[in-house]
């Protein structure tokens, strides 16, 4: 089975036959946990033919994919719908899992470099909350992002890059709505394709969770910050028991389910505890998890709400020790960037890009710039270009180019720190400089005061903090070699 796996992965071939067998070994728990092992140690072996990556960085690939595998085994295990099971299987196990890497050759061969493997889309800026520092910024005009576009951005990425994932931010998702029609809509015309959303769940009633349900190509990542008091502080009284009785609902029809956290200053710790994971993932039945530091961006960017550089190192330390041992899928979008191969911004091969309410494109969700010529979808089609006129536009090519002179041109033994990933938090004046070599254009206040963070030497120290924990950290742990073979 295991070779049947790999050859569709590497050649396409028999994508037809791997429906079939995925319907097969699912019904039952035995031949499932076959099937997923033989997934594993497929991707395991053809990561071996991948990018000359440093030893340790090719383990914690494993040991990511490994814990998403065991999620996916764990939704199947504890009782999803019909529905679910049929979208979590043939879309997202088949097409984005294990088809996804011969889909997206078609675009290399094109265009000459690799294709991003998902989108982050905000439809609308309207939210029912008002959460402490929310990425979203301090945007009270409200926006929604026309249907008919929403659903072009799909259907132009499905066709033109092969990507069948999409992320879906806000705002609130679920408050969404265009000419009648709402994120049901947008799920219901893309069958062919998964969701998931990030979302503070307080809309998910009944009604709504049967209806995903019945729809089944949606996973909601439901933001919490703790427990009862740490959640209502954040996002408004109240909020920690909608959250529960939307979970409630989620289990009740079957719906996979996830969470989202923003780690600061004040709960960076809590947030991994024993007692904090125990709950959402053993008691209400979380299947993954992902974690957010918080940035000085958005509303009322304050440097004193990050996650110190003391703190980051033992959450580094600990998210890696949970997906071994426990394997159980939480990523930090930082302190896991080492199994995604560093920065994922600006459409970058494997990565991602985001596009906005207001049809605004950026590199990334918390890159809160765009390029001075191609920074709008309604721009970009209204002159009758593509999105991939928008990921070539030389603000993002700019990104892409530091990140393949950051590791992929350097070879395992002199790439850069994968553990210091990011252009904008990690690496501010590399971003300085391609911001000002580009012309870009920030899109808020915040986002100016981002540069003058940087221009006061305040990020730039922050940066070289975190490099003086994790430099010998890489050294001596990730340069080193080790057999991978035999993990």
């Amino acid at each position: 089975m295991e070779f049947i796996i790999r050859r569709i992965m590497e050649k396409g071939s028999g994508r037809r036959f791997i429906s079939l067998l995925i319907n097969i070994t699912i019904k039952t728990k035995i031949t499932r946990k076959l099937f997923i092992k033989s997934v594993e140690r497929a991707t395991h072996k053809i990561s071996l033919k991948g990018p000359e990556r440093p030893s340790k960085v090719k383990i914690d690939r494993y040991y990511m994919g490994r814990a998403l595998l065991n999620s996916i085994d764990r939704a199947f295990s504890m009782g999803i719908s019909k529905n679910c099971i049929k979208s979590l299987s043939n879309v997202f196990l088949r097409k984005v899992f294990i088809e996804g890497i011969y889909i997206r050759r078609n675009f290399e061969e094109k265009y000459g470099f690799r294709p991003p493997t998902f989108i982050t889309i905000s439809p609308t800026n309207v939210c029912n909350l008002k959460c402490i520092g929310c990425y979203a910024g301090e945007i009270y005009t409200p926006f929604t992002l026309e249907y008919n576009i929403f659903n072009r951005i799909l259907n132009d990425l499905k066709r033109e890059c092969g990507i069948y994932f999409f992320v879906i931010s806000g705002g609130e998702p679920f408050a969404y709505k265009n000419n009648g029609k709402t994120l049901f809509d947008v799920l219901e015309e893309n069958q062919d394709a998964y969701f998931m959303c990030y979302t503070n769940s307080t809309l998910i009633n009944e009604e709504t969770a049967k209806r995903l349900s019945d729809i089944g190509n949606l996973t909601p990542a439901i933001s919490v910050e703790g427990f009862e008091e740490e959640t209502d502080k954040r996002r408004g009284k109240g909020t920690f028991k909608k959250i529960l009785s939307a979970m409630e609902n989620l289990r009740k029809y079957g719906v996979p389910f996830g969470i989202s956290v923003t780690p600061t200053k004040y709960n960076a710790e809590f947030l991994l505890s024993d007692e904090f994971l125990n709950f959402y993932f053993n008691k209400m039945g979380a299947l993954y998890g992902w974690y957010f530091q918080y940035m000085p961006i958005g509303r009322d960017p304050d440097m004193d709400l990050m996650v110190t550089p003391g703190q980051r190192y033992k959450m580094l330390k600990r998210i890696w020790e949970i997906v071994k041992e426990r394997k159980i899928f939480i990523s930090d979008f930082w302190n896991s960037a080492n199994a995604s191969d560093g920065c994922m911004s600006a459409a970058r091969g494997g990565g991602y890009f985001y596009i906005m309410w207001n049809g605004t494109i950026t590199p990334c969700v918390f890159i809160p710039f765009k390029d001075r010529d191609y920074g709008n979808i309604y721009e970009i089609y209204n002159k009758g270009l593509k999105i991939t006129d928008a990921i070539n536009s030389s603000f993002f090519r700019k990104i892409r180019e530091w990140q393949n002179n950051y590791w992929v041109k350097k070879g395992k033994t002199d790439c850069g720190n994968l553990l210091v990933p990011c252009i904008i938090r990690d690496n501010s004046k590399e971003f300085y400089r391609i911001v000002k070599e580009t012309g870009a254009i920030p899109l808020d206040e915040g986002a100016e005061t981002y540069l003058k963070l940087i221009e006061e030497g305040k990020m730039i120290k922050y940066n070289e903090e975190w490099r003086r924990l994790v430099d010998p950290l890489w050294k001596k742990e990730y340069l080193k070699e080790v057999n991978y073979e035999k993990i």
